[in-house]
């Protein structure tokens, strides 16, 4: 008996030995930061005191059961915790602690630090607030949230481009826009659509190059605006830098994401009114009367019928004689209520060898205007692989499709809406009598209504952005990586005119096509090594070699005659014409960085690159910039212990050189360009050389920034110098030379100001959370040396704006209108002596001492969430700019060309009629005061506005309910934006947001809409 109870007894052992100690293995790995292993990180297996540190090579091996939970910890660095599973093998990534890891900021060259790591002047904008931000192109959803950057709207279209100015203007002639980099590859973002001129200026709707990324597939949106953070970059980054990092996958199981959202917009302000059939009638009477009414003896009693008798079939009596309808073009042209919807959908997920991410997406937005509209579908796969302890990949990809249909506008194209809402009168009808559309319209207008319809102006592009890398371990510390980016533009730009109506009439309808090819690669090859002096010293350097090539094709072509129901450039019968272009441009870098980190006490960030570039004469081709960084976490030393209220207190500061390069390649050389003689071949001089280089940049960046009450209270304040010496600069030449400019290196600028970051966090709680920040930017711009020619400073004065010495650069430059003479009704200028003249050309042209480029720019954000629900608004404001009017020749004369041919707005109606009236619109006449739309300060408006450029209201399902249902998460969300503008001038009815020239554009405005959205993660 007691030996069958031995026998149980052993079973029993041995089932708990094999229950508690068979399952028992060995679990090896390695833990790196930034790529680059981690030694002396301590390993614990949760609730017990068993554990192992890694050693220098930042191995580790433990003895562990699955299910237990492992604890990797490193001062500095934000814990880690792995559940052990069947896996024996598991590489930890670890990130700097003190932060949240979305607190971890993407660098130039794939540099990851957290932000008290920083020296550099840097913001991140996070990825959940760029995809809950409803616009085309991802850029526009920084507005308002980088202190120091700027978005002028070049249109309100779908997709079109819009003018990004980081700390201002930087250049005379060059490109001003910033360098985008995509997952470290530095695309081409150049307008792509196809309607553009022989010098590349926009003839239609424009087409930003980021319309075609995604917004739900960015994870931040990091923008660099000092040296120490863009002299990465050289030349490159003179105009700042925005880096976009798109999702990778994490580890796990596949996660799912399905976002949905439908909406409307609407143009954000209503614009000028402009005047009725019976305004216009009533001004139109009044101008016969004030210029003919004492000679032909009649007066406002009696000149309708003196009008009828002298003009009896003219356009303003046959619409009293069709019964006086109003025809009101302004609205017919509105796509009223223009429809907004888009999905996407995303999966991710990995193991302890690497991750994926995978998504699909399709936009659709129509145009607030008709005939413009913008389509696109995306798709992304991002992967990383782990294939042994030292060799790792990355494959990443993008691919987008777009369809724009655009329409022709920002000039005065008569078949442009925008122009056909203003300038046609209101006495043309849009229909004729059958119900067709009228065709007979007045001075040579189209009717945009039937062009829309029977004309099409299409840019469908597809484009690839590719990132690949291949990393390889060489020791521990030491990585070399090999990445290459791909960035292929296939762009194909059709246009077809109608034979009945239109711009194609003349031709008996036309077609064209235009293909262009745009293949920009990059490719990178670098050594990081990492290594410490003791416990405190802790240095990162980084070797880079990058070449960059771009090749870019064109082929168009061009035919007219085009049989009926036919639109293909193949079908055109006659008058056919063919034009190709081609240019290539390569750069050739070699980068160095050093970073180094004294117990997180002391930073120093040392960079030096040196780059050439074909753009630029052989002997000023190559050239060097550097920057240096640094900065003193003061809150990390052992004095402020004490100082329980201070969360964070650092100082940093920066300087260092960029520059400038983006200037069409081969500038420099004297070209000939083929042409026509007298029915023969020529070669024509095109183009006069000369020796080019490098635009110069010296940066100077210093802040503070600070945190108090466990960071309830942040922020940071900046001050910054730029100083732009040999500016790439377009000089006009004389017309004897045969040629109208050559670009040479002339002249200085200088940008200096200050930017403040607050936020504070007015309530924390597990119910009620409510916080509220802002950010300002200042900027003064000086053109500081400008060169002498012949003993003189040399002066660019335009119809507008100037260039000079000691001046902003493009200050406005005007005669300062003086109102209307009381007496006589007559437009009034101040001469130089301060007296006022009728006579414009006696008037004195002023500087205006300002331009178009805002001195004051922010915003003001705030969040507020109880219980699943929250609601987020975001204000973006501009002061210190004007903006003109150059279209009030047309809309605003008080002669016949506003008041009889087109069409003028309602403060028309304001205009003198009586003497001892004060007001600024002249009598009317039928040709007199020609001059009052003349250059002048009355049509210089103060550009200062505040917008509320983001309204949401949403909820977020309890996890009850989500449960229930059977998923991860539900977010409902309505977002409005643009909803409200308030503009200080009265007088400006045109919404204050224009393109970087400071001109009100026959374009279509910046847009209001709402959006309801949908999103649900499983």
């Amino acid at each position: 008996m007691r030996s069958k109870y031995k026998w149980i007894l052993s079973i029993l052992c041995l089932f708990f030995f094999q229950v508690g100690f068979a399952q028992q293995k060995t679990l090896t790995g390695t833990v790196v930061e930034d790529g680059l292993s981690l030694p002396g990180v301590t390993v614990i297996i949760e609730g017990t005191q068993e554990g192992t540190q890694t050693d220098l090579n930042g191995k580790y091996s433990i003895s562990v059961k699955p299910g237990q939970t492992l604890i990797f910890s490193f001062i500095g660095m934000k814990d880690v915790k792995y559940k052990v599973g069947a896996a024996s093998f598991y590489n930890v990534h670890m990130v700097a602690a003190g932060e949240e890891l979305e607190e971890v900021v993407v660098m130039a060259y794939g540099q990851t630090k957290a932000k008290n790591e920083i020296t550099g002047n840097v913001v991140a904008v996070k990825g959940e607030v760029i995809s809950q931000t409803p616009v085309a192109s991802v850029d526009q959803a920084l507005q308002g949230r980088v202190a120091g950057l700027q978005i002028a709207s070049t249109s309100g279209s779908p997709g079109a481009v819009q003018n990004i100015r980081i700390r201002g203007r930087n250049s005379m002639s060059a490109n001003n826009e910033p360098l985008y980099v995509v997952d470290g590859m530095p695309i081409i973002t150049d307008n792509l659509s196809g309607a553009v001129d022989s010098d590349g200026v926009a003839t239609g709707t424009s087409l930003s190059a980021l319309s075609g990324i995604n917004s739900d597939d960015i994870e931040s949106m990091t923008v660099l605006k000092d040296a120490a953070a863009t002299a990465a970059y050289g030349a490159r980054g003179g105009n700042g830098v925005i880096l976009i990092t798109t999702k990778k996958g994490k580890r796990g199981e596949p996660s799912y994401s399905l976002k949905t959202s439908v909406g409307f917009q609407n143009f954000a302000r209503k614009g000028p009114k402009f005047l009725s059939g019976e305004q216009k009638k009533e001004l139109w009477l009044e101008a016969n009367i004030n210029s003919f009414g004492k000679e032909e003896g009649f007066n406002k009693d009696n000149v309708w019928d003196w009008y009828v008798g002298d003009y009896g079939n003219d356009g303003l009596v046959q619409w009293v004689n069709n019964g006086s309808v109003n025809n009101d073009w302004r609205k017919a042209v509105k796509n009223q209520d223009a429809l907004v919807a888009s999905v996407s959908l995303g999966v991710n997920g990995g193991d302890e060898k690497g991750t994926y991410y995978a998504s699909l997406g399709h936009d659709k937005y129509e145009g607030a205007v008709i005939g413009s509209d913008f389509r696109k579908v995306t798709g992304s796969f991002n992967m990383t692989r782990n294939l042994n302890e030292k060799l790792d990949i990355t494959i990443g990809a993008n691919v987008s499709n777009i369809k724009q249909n655009g329409i022709m506008e920002g000039g005065a194209y008569f078949s442009n809406p925008n122009l056909t809402g203003m300038f046609m009168s209101p006495w043309a009808p849009i229909y004729a009598e059958d119900g067709s559309y009228n065709l007979d319209t007045p001075a040579g207008l189209h009717n945009s209504l039937y062009t829309s319809k029977h004309n099409s102006i299409v840019n469908d592009i597809t484009r690839v952005i590719s990132n690949n890398a291949i990393g390889y371990k060489i020791l521990d510390d030491l990585k070399f990586e090999s990445s290459i980016g791909l960035d292929y533009t296939l762009s194909n730009y059709s246009q077809y005119y109608n034979p009945i109506h239109g711009d194609g009439k003349a031709y008996k309808g036309s077609a064209s096509q235009d293909e262009k090819r745009i293949f920009n690669y990059v490719w990178q090859n670098s050594l990081n090594y990492r290594f410490y002096l003791g416990d405190s010293h802790r240095f990162n350097v980084k070797g880079v070699m990058e070449y960059q090539k771009n090749k870019f094709n064109r082929l168009q072509g061009r035919g007219e005659v085009l049989p009926p129901g036919m639109e293909g450039l193949g079908t055109a019968a006659a008058n056919f014409t063919t034009f190709a272009d081609y240019y290539d441009w390569s750069q050739l870098s070699y980068l160095g960085m050093l970073n180094y980190d004294y117990q997180n006490r002391y930073l120093l960030d040392v960079t030096f690159r040196r780059e050439g570039s074909s753009r630029f004469s052989k002997d000023e081709r190559w050239g060097n910039f550097f920057a240096v960084g640094g900065a003193w976490n003061i809150s990390s030393e052992a004095f402020m212990d004490s100082a329980h209220a201070i969360s964070l207190l650092r100082l940093r500061g920066s300087y260092g050189t960029t520059g400038n390069s983006t200037i069409n390649p081969n500038m420099y050389m004297q070209l000939l360009e083929p042409g026509t003689y007298n029915n023969e071949s020529a070669i024509i001089a095109y183009q006069y050389g000369g020796p080019l280089g490098w635009e110069k940049q010296e940066k100077f960046d210093t802040g503070v920034e600070f945190g108090f009450f466990n960071n309830r209270l942040t922020g940071s304040f900046t001050y910054f110098q730029s100083k732009s010496k040999d500016l790439l600069y377009q000089r006009p030449l004389s017309m004897t030379s045969g040629y109208e400019a050559q670009w040479m290196n002339i002249g200085d600028m200088t940008n200096r100001g200050i930017e403040v970051e607050l936020n504070y966090d007015l309530f924390r709680g597990d119910d009620f959370n409510w916080s509220i920040g802002g950010n300002v930017g200042t900027v003064k711009n000086k053109v500081t040396n400008m060169p002498v020619i012949n003993g003189e400073t040399v002066k660019v004065l335009g119809s507008y704006n100037a260039i000079e010495e000691g001046k902003a650069y493009g200050t406005w430059y005007l005669r300062e209108y003086a109102g209307v003479d009381a007496q006589t009704g007559n437009a009034q200028w101040y001469k130089a002596d301060g007296t006022k003249t009728t006579n414009y050309n006696e008037a004195e042209v002023r500087y205006q001492n300002t331009s178009a480029l805002p001195k004051v720019t922010g915003g003001v954000n705030t969040h507020v969430d109880y219980k699943g629900f929250y609601m987020d608004a975001l204000f973006s404001f501009a002061a210190g700019y004007s903006v003109y009017d150059g279209w009030a020749s047309y809309t605003n004369t008080v002669n016949s060309r506003s008041l009889y041919t087109y069409n003028g707005t309602t403060e028309l109606m304001d205009r003198w009629q009586h003497p001892g009236d004060i007001t600024d619109v002249p009598r009317v006449s039928t040709g007199g005061n020609a001059n009052y739309t003349s250059p002048s300060t009355r049509w210089l408006y103060d550009g200062d506005h505040i917008r509320l450029r983001q309204l949401t209201f949403g909820y977020n399902l309890k996890k009850e309910a989500v449960k229930f249902i059977g998923v991860d998460g539900v977010n409902l969300a309505v977002s409005a934006m643009n909803p409200f503008t308030w503009v200080k001038d009265k007088r400006l009815k045109w919404d204050p947001e224009v393109d970087a020239t400071g001109f009100v554009e026959m374009a279509t405005p910046p847009l209001k809409s709402v959006i309801f959205t949908l999103n649900v993660k499983f």
